[in-house]
């Protein structure tokens, strides 16, 4: 047995508790080019993950068992994507859409049933945000490692604090483990701010967007291991606050 919260409303609020889940099942499409008597695999895409769950809803009577039927529906049916978590997987959530919910009353005072949510995004999160703050103040270029937990690939905000007035400089940084690099070009005052958003492949400066300069690639982490941060263009001073969730398979 298991209990689910859903956009932070545990359900057993309203006895629904989960009988069974899919909750591990992971997907992967791999493609292939085929040739007369061979064919080469492609690189593999990670597909939504589906979660079903099977449960059961119980009441004082068929009043009370409607009254919690109808509040586990005005909780779970959104338009938008929520957390999803169950307690048997402590410390880490889904971003979840429902997607269906069926079943039958097999009294006054149980109703059994299924329900299925799909996960575009089909990593775990933890529940715990990272926030490292690291001094850059060497000789340029400099590189700092970050350590990372999880089983999947990270995107953090990379914020950047000029510890110098910057006029005109190309500002790089590069997960040299990932092999993904970013380049900004433009001036920053001393004390302004660079942002680095990799999961919205978006760059601010100061708040505001600033894409206008920017190319090559967003630079993710990977995980369960020591990444090394190259950080080229900003100087001889400043800072640098890598922040992200470990996630998960």
């Amino acid at each position: 047995m298991a209990k689910l919260t859903f956009n932070s409303v545990d359900l057993s609020t309203y006895n629904l508790i989960i009988t069974y889940s899919n909750i591990h099942a992971l997907f992967q499409k791999v493609d292939h080019t085929q040739l007369e008597d061979l064919s080469y695999g492609e690189s593999a895409k990670k597909e939504p993950r589906y979660i079903k769950f099977e449960f059961a809803v119980t009441g004082t009577g068929m009043a009370n068992l409607r009254d919690n039927l109808d509040s586990v529906k005005k909780v779970i049916v959104t338009k938008t994507t929520r957390t999803l978590a169950l307690d048997t997987l402590a410390g880490r959530y889904f971003n979840a859409q429902y997607i269906s919910m069926k079943g039958e009353y097999k009294s006054a005072q149980l109703f059994v049933g299924d329900m299925e949510f799909k996960c575009v995004d089909p990593l775990a999160y933890s529940t715990s945000e990272i926030s490292h703050n690291h001094t850059l103040d060497v000789e340029d270029p400099k590189t700092i490692t970050e350590t990372t937990g999880g089983t999947g690939y990270i995107k953090p905000v990379y914020t950047l604090t000029a510890g110098e007035a910057l006029n005109d400089v190309t500002i790089k940084v590069e997960c040299i483990e990932a092999g993904e690099e970013l380049q900004w070009t433009g001036s920053l005052a001393n004390g302004e701010e660079l942002e680095i958003n990799v999961a919205t492949w978006l760059v601010r400066k100061e708040g505001v967007a600033s894409m206008a300069t920017v190319t090559g690639q967003f630079p993710r982490l990977l995980p369960g291991t020591d990444n090394r941060i190259k950080v080229t263009g900003f100087g001889t001073a400043g800072a640098l606050n890598i922040k992200y969730k470990n996630t998960y398979l």
